[in-house]
């Protein structure tokens, strides 16, 4: 069985987290995080699901998460997934656009696979510099290339990118407002009330939780 390899390096220079993954068939569940991804498929094919989207990543696709997307990815051959990535902060986001746009503000990416040639060339040699440890000339330079062509082909203010209501949530809204006059029991509705936030939490922290019975 092939081993599988994770490697993790901090640039400090530029604040962000490059990593590479080799060898890889884990599944990853249901999860997000708190900061931006941007990723790029070396080898494997794989099923991703993203904010009730589906897609089917291969070699040469771009990958982006905003802080908070949901996601999961599990391989779909037999296969095994090597990727790379840069996981970069909401504050050291914050700075970057500023630099490259002038204005200080988060963006928000409107796809989370795309397959692009121009990206990919500054992706690729970016995350290769940081992970060798390199203060080659120009690596800044390049990153705020990339992160320009992402703004300004695949971006938007970020709140647009947050949901203003969950599915789940908004059922119980909906049904709150129709049986509000009625006499419930507080019970029923603290019930009703739990149910949803367990479902809303399983998505965003990806864990299993169970309400018991007495």
């Amino acid at each position: 069985m092939k081993k599988e390899i994770k490697t993790v390096v901090f640039d400090e220079e530029l604040r962000l987290e490059a990593y590479q993954f080799k060898g890889i068939v884990q599944p990853f569940p249901n999860h997000f995080h708190e900061y931006y991804v941007i990723g790029f498929v070396e080898g494997g094919k794989r099923y991703l699901s993203c904010k009730n989207k589906e897609y089917m990543i291969q070699k040469g696709d771009v990958v982006l998460f905003n802080p908070g997307d949901n996601h999961t990815c599990v391989q779909r051959d037999q296969g095994t997934l090597d990727y790379r990535g840069l996981n970069i902060s909401k504050e050291v986001m914050l700075d970057l656009t500023e630099e490259v746009t002038g204005t200080r503000s988060l963006p928000g990416f409107t796809q989370t696979v795309i397959s692009d040639d121009e990206i990919n060339c500054f992706l690729h040699p970016i995350h290769k510099m940081i992970m060798k440890g390199s203060n080659e000339f120009g690596k800044e330079e390049n990153l705020f290339l990339l992160l320009t062509l992402l703004i300004q082909r695949y971006g938007q203010p970020f709140e647009k990118c947050i949901p203003e209501c969950r599915d789940e949530i908004e059922k119980a809204c909906e049904f709150m407002k129709q049986h509000y006059r009625l006499d419930f029991q507080i019970k029923v509705i603290l019930q009703i009330i739990l149910v949803v936030l367990l479902v809303w939490l399983q998505e965003h922290i990806g864990k299993c939780f169970h309400v018991g019975r007495k």
